[in-house]
C-alpha cells in the first residue's frame, strides 16, 4: 500500500469514528482549509490560512482569514532535515521561530453577522530533535481579540506541545503528528478549552500537500462541551528563486 492510499484509509477511519461520536450527542464539525506559504529566504516566510468551520448541527458556517509573517533562526545540536513537501530539495529546520499575524472572522450564509472577530496574535516556537528522527515542538501563543458587533476585548494564552516524524518513499513524504493545546481565556480567568489533535500530512504533487486530522476539543463555553472535527487542509508552497544548494534552512 503506497503512502497516498494509507492516508486515504486513515482519513476515512477518522471520519467514521467522528460520525459515531456525533450520534452519541456530541458536536461534530468539518473544517476545510487552504494554506498558502511563500518563502522569501532562509529565515523569512509569509503565509495565509483560510479555514471554514462547518457546524453539522445547524448547518452554519464561519470563515476566517489569517495573515502571518514568520522568522526562523538557530541550528540545533542534532539537525532535522525535512523535505517539507514543498520541493525535492531538503531543508534544515530552524530551531527557533517567531510568528506575528492578524485574523478576521465572520459567519457566512444565512447566519451572516451572528459571529464576528478580529484578532492580533504572536507565537514563539521551539523545536527539539529527538532520537529516531522524531521532532518535539513547543509553541506559546498570545491572542488579543475583539469579538462581536460591540468589539468586546479579551485575550488568550495558548500552549501547544507536538510530536511528529517524517517518512519518505521515493518523491513522497508523509508526516504523522499528534499535539495537545490548552487555552487560557481572560473572560473566565482559567483554562476553558483543550484540544487534542492527531493527523497526517502527505505529498500530493510538487509544491502541494494535503493534510488531514481528527480533533477532539473540550470547551466549557461551547454549547456541546465535547466537540469532534475532521480538518482537511490543502497546502500550496511558493518561494523566491534564491536557493541553489541541496540543503537550506527553513523557518
Amino acid at each position: 500500500m503506497n503512502l497516498q492510499n494509507k492516508f486515504i484509509l486513515w482519513f476515512f477511519l477518522c471520519f467514521g469514528t467522528s460520525t459515531i461520536c456525533n450520534g452519541q450527542n456530541s458536536s461534530f464539525e468539518l473544517w476545510p482549509e487552504t494554506d498558502i506559504w511563500y518563502r522569501l529566504n532562509s529565515s523569512w516566510r509569509v503565509s495565509t490560512f483560510i479555514p471554514i468551520t462547518k457546524y453539522n448541527e445547524n448547518d452554519s458556517r464561519d470563515l476566517n482569514i489569517y495573515l502571518h509573517l514568520d522568522y526562523g533562526w538557530g541550528d540545533g545540536k542534532y539537525a532535522i532535515i525535512r523535505r517539507l513537501m514543498d520541493q525535492e530539495t531538503a531543508q534544515k529546520m530552524n530551531v527557533w521561530m517567531v510568528r506575528a499575524g492578524v485574523m478576521k472572522g465572520w459567519s457566512i450564509g444565512e447566519n451572516r453577522g451572528d459571529y464576528t472577530e478580529e484578532m492580533v496574535f504572536s507565537e514563539l516556537h521551539k523545536r527539539i530533535p529527538l532520537p529516531g528522527n522524531i521532532l518535539l515542538s513547543h509553541r506559546l501563543r498570545v491572542d488579543t481579540r475583539w469579538l462581536g458587533q460591540e468589539n468586546d476585548f479579551s485575550y488568550r494564552f495558548r500552549y501547544r506541545v507536538m510530536l511528529e516524524k517524517e517518512y519518505k518513499s521515493g518523491k513522497s513524504s508523509i508526516v504523522p503528528y499528534v499535539n495537545l493545546e490548552p487555552y487560557w481565556d481572560s473572560r473566565y480567568s482559567k483554562i476553558v478549552k483543550t484540544r487534542l489533535i492527531g493527523g497526517v500530512t502527505t505529498t500530493w504533487r510538487d509544491r502541494y500537500a494535503i493534510e488531514g486530522n481528527l480533533t477532539y476539543q473540550y470547551d466549557e463555553t461551547y454549547s456541546t462541551e465535547n466537540l469532534y472535527a475532521v480538518n482537511v487542509i490543502f497546502h500550496i508552497f511558493l518561494e523566491k528563486n534564491l536557493f541553489s544548494s541541496n540543503s537550506v534552512n527553513a523557518p
